[in-house]
């Protein structure tokens, strides 16, 4: 017998040297020179055959034998199979080849099934059920083995969902909204107008909304002093008395006694800070009414160029000098100009103080009693002045924003919130008006596709569009993602089915049912003559097994078909032994390949000198590499 095994490892050269020992074992035909052209090619390329590269490691490094199963697990060609890439099957009938190729095709398969003669593929092809035989096919598909496999694959993992989704229509990602621009849709939509809770507010948007730009800037500017003047007024520590002060002034009521006070405490406070080092002037005894005017007159006298006299007085000195005996400045009775003119400045602050203890009187407003509270009521009146005033402008202009206007403003509370709403307008928008966009998203995702193929995921969308959730519509999204890529995934398998229905209609409609005999399946079988097979190898991982029948009578070169597919089943029945040369058997022997029994186990044959050549029984291990 040849020796064939690689002794120098598995390198380019060292596999090429293997392959040519093996064709050299046989008849040399075309198909094997074709054969061994076509794989010493595919090594010296680096595409070495998987199944071909496992026999030389199987013939240059045997493993220790793998314990048996036990008999609670019988061995069958399927179970093993996944182990072992190498088995001879023996003393099987059709009927167990026919069941075993049924479980390898359950096992998603794709098994090539040759023999040496034509005609023994075909009749066992001839036993397979019906359902087993929609797997079968003449050649295996030219569907690229890549996109077979994905085709598998696809089919496996479909559900009725996925399915479905080829006649559903997906909106593109382009017509979608961005999720953060719906999310701040929504957060407008549901936000509530600061004021909302009155009338005018709740109408405000909508009339602000049909201003054109340059008025309602108008509107806002106005809405924004308001709310700087009132709150000021708010913050002022006066508030408690000078709040219900504003409140009459904006409705005119005391509004000349306010004014007026305005006026005199800011004089009042004036005179003090301007004339504050002035002596002091007291007073000796009860003033006369007139005493401010007699004063003051006897002040412009002297200060126009007159003199005071002992004798010959002129009228101002005599009517003056009776009332400023009343006075004393720095404790003294008055003469001189500035003494004169401090008692004026004293009889001035005087009035002044009086009026404005009435007027104090008259708005409730608590009367000052030094240069600190004359300061503080001064700054107060206009802290007040001013927020008046603003309300005042935000009256007029919201009264006329539009011809019969809804929104009037009665009171300085009413007013605030006024104010509110508008600014808030300028600084968030309408809510209606979010509301409203996100309505009219809704109705133009709802127009993109047709009603009857509308996905469920776009019908949520809309929904969480119309109902303004911003989570909802996120949710929406990401479910919307993953239906685009099972609808990916279908329109492949569709189209890798349309593919293999070209070659394999029949096979094409068995994985798109998903069924085999006795359950799902995406495997096939192949018959074809082993010359045909050897004449042109299918491209790598075309296959997942190969079986040859008829294993007993070929020659070594037969096991060139290892280039066919990863793992090799060699079926040994009654066929005559090979006797001369070295055989596939004794190859596959030394390779320690996995020898199973069939249920109906058969003679060993004699040969021509009479000794029987019987099938080993052993139960060595092969490796997977």
């Amino acid at each position: 017998m040849l020796d064939v095994r690689v002794s120098d490892g598995l390198d380019q050269e060292s596999l090429v040297a293997f392959t040519d020992r093996l064709a050299a074992t046989g008849r040399a035909g075309a198909a094997q020179r074709a054969a061994r052209t076509r794989i010493v090619d595919d090594v010296r390329a680096g595409r070495v055959p998987a199944g071909l590269r496992r026999l030389a490691l199987s013939l240059n490094t045997p493993l220790p034998p793998r314990p048996r199963r036990s008999s609670d697990d019988p061995e069958t060609p399927a179970s093993v199979v996944v182990e072992e890439s190498l088995v001879v099957l023996s003393g099987a009938s059709d009927d167990e080849l026919v069941e075993a190729l049924e479980a390898l095709v359950g096992r998603g398969m794709r098994v090539v099934v040759t023999a040496a003669d034509a005609g023994a593929p075909r009749a066992l092809r001839g036993r397979l059920p019906s359902a087993l035989a929609a797997h079968a096919v003449e050649k295996l598909p030219s569907l690229d083995p890549a996109d077979l496999r994905r085709l598998r694959r696809l089919l496996a993992t479909s559900t009725p969902e996925r399915r479905i989704r080829g006649r559903q229509e997906l909106p593109s990602a382009g017509a979608l909204p961005a999720h953060e621009d719906i999310a701040g849709c929504c957060a407008r939509a549901a936000r509530t107008i600061d004021g909302a809770d009155a009338e005018e507010a709740r109408v405000l948007p909508s009339l602000l909304r049909d201003l054109d730009a340059e008025r309602r800037a108008a509107v806002t500017q106005v809405g924004r002093c308001v709310g700087r003047t009132v709150g000021g007024l708010n913050a002022s520590p006066h508030v408690g008395w000078l709040r219900p002060a504003v409140y009459q002034l904006v409705h005119n009521v005391h509004r000349a006694e306010y004014e007026q006070l305005q006026s005199l405490a800011a004089q009042q406070r004036d005179g003090l800070e301007r004339f504050g080092g002035v002596p002091e002037v007291s007073e000796a005894g009860p003033v006369p009414v007139d005493a401010a005017v007699i004063v003051r007159d006897y002040l412009s006298y002297l200060t126009e160029g007159g003199r005071s006299r002992t004798y010959f007085r002129p009228p101002a000195q005599r009517e003056a000098q009776p009332v400023l005996s009343l006075f004393r400045v720095g404790g003294v009775v008055p003469q001189s100009v500035d003494e004169v003119g401090a008692v004026a400045f004293h009889l001035d602050l005087a009035a002044r103080h009086r009026e404005i203890d009435r007027l104090c009187q008259v708005l409730a407003v608590p009367t000052p009693h030094g240069p600190n509270d004359l300061r503080e009521l001064a700054d107060a009146l206009d802290v007040g002045a001013a927020a008046a005033r603003s309300v005042g402008a935000l009256r007029h202009d919201v009264l006329f924003l539009q011809q019969d206007s809804p929104v009037v403003v009665p009171d300085l509370t009413a007013a605030e919130r006024v104010a509110r709403a508008i600014v808030d307008y300028d600084e968030h928008g309408d809510p209606a008006e979010a509301a409203d966009e996100l309505d009219r998203q809704a109705d133009e995702l709802m127009a993109t596709v047709p009603a009857p193929t509308m996905a469920p995921e776009h019908e949520r969308l809309v929904a969480a569009l119309r109902a303004h959730d911003a989570d909802a519509y996120a949710e929406a999204l990401d479910e919307l993602e993953a239906a685009r890529r099972d609808a990916a995934d279908q329109r492949a398998c569709n189209e890798l089915l349309a593919r293999l229905r070209t070659d394999a209609p029949a096979l094409a409609d068995a994985w798109a049912a998903g069924s085999g005999s006795r359950g799902t399946g995406y495997g096939l079988l192949c018959f074809a003559a082993s010359d045909a097979l050897l004449s042109g190898l299918p491209p790598a991982d075309s296959a997942d097994l190969v079986v040859v029948l008829g294993a007993g009578a070929l020659s070594a070169d037969a096991l060139l078909l290892t280039a066919v597919a990863p793992r090799m089943v060699a079926v040994v029945g009654d066929e005559p032994r090979a006797t001369s040369g070295t055989t596939l058997l004794e190859v596959l022997n030394q390779a320690s390949a996995r020898f199973l029994r069939g249920r109906t186990p058969t003679a060993p044959e004699a040969t021509p000198d009479g000794d029987p050549v019987a099938i080993p029984a052993q139960n060595s291990a092969r490796g997977e590499d």
